[in-house]
């Protein structure tokens, strides 16, 4: 009995002091007062893109007395931290998502952190591409890019979506716009475009196709798709009703639409939709095809504010 009362004490100081303890982590733990700024990263980037990172936006408690207490930031990337408020990532050349973590830490004090990310993308990103036999390259003079183009129902096709942009002085896209406006992609996935963008962006000699030339191609969705990749990820899910063979070398890919507020584009259906206008007796009407079905979508009543396809120019 003697025994039993011995080892009932020693539990309950046990855990009498782990309460103590607890309650003394409790009272000397305190938040950072602020929001943790530090800059932000685009949605896609270059290998070799630089950007420069400036941490703050934190302050002690409010009733905190001890002085000598300060906030040190740093900066996580990979296996390398830097205790520093401003910091110079350099992108590299590895495809895929690359993060860096900032954080902010005090005596006393919870770490605060948060992650900036951005999905590194170049001319490698596109695989499982395959140039069709009888293809040609064509040159546009405004910006030198180049496109393959194909025979089809007695027009030649651009099969590539054009990537034409215009910019004004600051940099600001005023005609057409990249997926998530990241400049680091706009050849890649090429432009998205309004009705009335997409009436001009053509080289010249090129033009938009007519709802019936695009009709012409035929009511068949898998022989437009490519089965493409995108960093090494497939970009048509596999869906057994549509058969994808790209038998036309058009080489659609799934890149979605965008929809337009103020200027301001919201991207939808990457890995889903792909959009593309034709001109319905001078009235906006897009083309679409969607991964879970076998014909080709149309539409004949878009916005012609609001909405953003992509183009292929036909001559």
């Amino acid at each position: 009995m003697k025994l039993y009362r011995i080892l009932l004490i020693a539990a309950l100081g046990a855990l009498a002091l782990s309460a103590c303890k607890k309650d003394e982590e409790t009272t000397t733990s305190k938040s950072l007062v602020g929001t943790l700024s530090a800059g932000s990263m685009d949605a896609y980037s270059n290998p070799g893109d630089t950007y420069t990172f400036s941490a703050s936006g934190l302050s002690l408690a409010t009733d905190e007395t001890d002085q000598s207490i300060e906030i040190i930031y740093y900066f996580k990337d990979g296996d390398y931290t830097d205790t520093t408020t401003t910091f110079t990532l350099t992108i590299p050349d590895t495809l895929g998502t690359y993060s860096i973590t900032v954080g902010a830490k005090a005596e006393g004090y919870y770490t605060r952190s948060v992650t900036l990310s951005t999905t590194v993308v170049s001319e490698r990103s596109l695989t499982n591409i395959i140039k069709p036999i009888g293809s040609t390259i064509e040159t546009d003079s405004r910006d030198s890019k180049k496109y393959l183009t194909v025979p089809a129902g007695g027009l030649t096709w651009f099969i590539q979506n054009l990537a034409y942009f215009e910019k004004d002085a600051e940099g600001n896209y005023t005609l057409g716009r990249p997926y998530k406006s990241a400049k680091a992609i706009e050849d890649i996935v090429g432009g998205f475009y309004n009705w009335t963008d997409a009436q001009n962006a053509c080289p010249a000699g090129w033009r938009m196709p007519t709802a019936a030339e695009f009709d012409a191609l035929g009511a068949d969705a898998g022989a437009l798709m490519c089965d493409g990749y995108f960093n090494g990820a497939r970009l048509w899910e596999f869906w057994p009703s549509v058969k994808i063979t790209n038998s036309l070398g058009f080489g659609a890919l799934p890149f979605g639409y965008a929809t337009i507020v103020d200027d301001e584009y919201t991207f939808y259906g990457f890995n889903d939709y792909c959009y593309f206008w034709v001109d319905n007796a001078g009235s906006p009407a897009c083309r679409a095809m969607y991964v879970k079905d076998s014909d080709i979508k149309v539409w004949d009543s878009p916005s012609p504010t609001d909405f953003a396809a992509q183009l292929r120019c036909v001559k």
